[in-house]
């Protein structure tokens, strides 16, 4: 028993735990230049606070099929499931108006127009960090990626009700949903070596067989 224990410490201290709470957002400033300069900073903004989300995940849709013998899957799609993103609000509803303004100008609610994939389709990224923290640097505390989820083709698809109450007293949150193409797996410090790392890193380049405009 002594022995499993001190090879259970070994393994938790080599390979380490991941955290929830260490995490990061970077949503590019996609409406810069395009609305006015209140969205300059506003990347900063929600990444600071973004709350709580989700990482990424993918199913693979198969069918059921059979020649002869047992029944058996063949894959034949692969579904990426939408995010959802969980903001705290500043008092002059910043992050609100952002996300209005960026489904905005993918449906014009006016005209009702719908603008090309092009113009409102950006990349976004989730960071996970590592749970050590690197105190080398005499300035300032830094934590290390371990991994990072890059988003193609990103916008949003819903922007939740926002509940007010005179019996309450809390704070407003701003909860988005966020759907994209397809995603993009890579290890940054992973304790693996390189050739497993490599094994085991997502396809660099994007899936086939879907159209694009």
């Amino acid at each position: 028993m002594a022995g499993q224990y001190s090879e259970f410490l070994s393994y938790i201290n080599r390979y380490g735990v991941a955290k929830t709470s260490h995490f990061d957002l970077m949503i590019p400033r996609v409406l810069t230049g395009k609305v006015n300069d209140r969205f300059f900073f506003v990347n900063k903004v929600m990444a600071l606070r973004c709350e709580a989300t989700e990482l990424p995940g993918r199913q693979i849709i198969s069918n059921d099929s059979k020649v002869y013998g047992p029944t058996y899957k063949t894959p034949y799609q692969s579904i990426y499931q939408e995010i959802t993103l969980n903001f705290v609000e500043t008092t002059d509803f910043l992050i609100r108006d952002f996300f209005e303004q960026w489904m905005s100008g993918i449906f014009n609610p006016t005209n009702n127009r719908l603008a090309y994939p092009d113009v409102y389709r950006y990349d976004v990224d989730l960071i996970q960090y590592d749970a050590a923290v690197d105190t080398t640097n005499d300035t300032r505390a830094s934590l290390h990626p371990s991994a990072t989820w890059k988003l193609y083709n990103s916008f949003p698809t819903a922007v939740n009700q926002m509940p007010v109450a005179w019996a309450e007293d809390g704070l407003h949150r701003v909860t988005v949903t966020l759907a994209y193409e397809w995603y993009i797996l890579s290890a940054g410090q992973s304790p693996l070596n390189s050739e497993s790392r490599e094994k085991n890193k997502s396809p660099q380049q994007p899936p086939k067989g879907s159209a694009r405009p």
